[in-house]
């Protein structure tokens, strides 16, 4: 999966529970409806009230089209009223390449 979506959210203690269930459910509601997609979100260890929303799928189109989907103004109206969003990034992993160290001439 080369193509995806990242959101950055925080939220305060007292919504903690209630965002983690939010994002838990979509998850899985959104699992069992998109085959060609890997969803999930992670817990920032030195935020605990900090929260990563990831999605990758293998067309950027359907990145583009996630983006404009009820399934995400839901994701983001959730954030809206349990947390502070405080970044949405399309991530193109097209060019692995660039991840790799570089190799040293001998």
């Amino acid at each position: 999966m080369s193509f995806g979506i990242e959101v950055t959210v925080r939220t305060r203690q007292t919504h903690r529970r209630e965002l983690l269930q939010t994002l838990e459910d979509l998850r899985d509601r959104f699992a069992a409806g998109e085959a060609d997609c890997v969803c999930d979100f992670f817990e920032d260890l030195s935020e605990p009230n900090r929260f990563m929303w990831t999605e990758w799928w293998t067309r950027p189109e359907k990145v583009d089209q996630a983006m404009e989907s009820r399934r995400f103004r839901t994701l983001l109206g959730a954030i809206k009223v349990l947390g502070t969003l405080e970044s949405v990034r399309r991530l193109d992993r097209s060019d692995q390449s660039a991840d790799q160290p570089e190799s040293e001439s001998n």
